[in-house]
């Protein structure tokens, strides 16, 4: 299988008002997948994980029921946030920068930050790869 695949520039971590722990992404790549799944208000997805061909990355494909897709590629680098997915853990796609997004709540006085076209995604995990991603 081929697919474009793209890496997080920025991540965070934080806590949901309900007390959740959330992986926050920033991928600029997906502003039109992000805002082509909002407006179609589809919100069941599959996702598998995948190993590239020379096995030094891991990429996160997640698949509506439209067919819209999107990759995740986790490099060497980003390794660390996979071993925060190996407990399921609650996670947000933004395509905003996450250091805009903490900008504006500081001068906003905020102990939130407020998203703008997001995805998210429930209780997802790292799984050990079932077939392998072709770059």
């Amino acid at each position: 299988m081929y697919t474009q695949a793209y890496s997080p520039e920025q991540s965070a971590f934080g806590k949901l008002e309900n007390g959740r722990d959330v992986l926050i992404l920033y991928v600029k790549e997906f502003s039109q997948q992000v805002q082509a799944v909002n407006q179609s208000g589809l919100s069941i997805y599959t996702y598998h994980w995948f190993s590239t061909e020379l096995k030094d990355a891991y990429v996160l494909q997640v698949t509506w029921e439209n067919e819209i897709h999107i990759a995740i590629r986790f490099n060497s680098q980003h390794f660390g946030l996979i071993d925060q997915l190996l407990q399921p853990k609650d996670v947000i796609l933004t395509t905003t920068p996450i250091s805009l997004l903490m900008e504006k709540a500081q001068t906003n006085q905020y102990n939130f930050i407020e998203f703008n076209d997001v995805l998210t995604f429930s209780n997802l995990s790292f799984a050990a790869p079932d077939s392998d991603y072709q770059s």
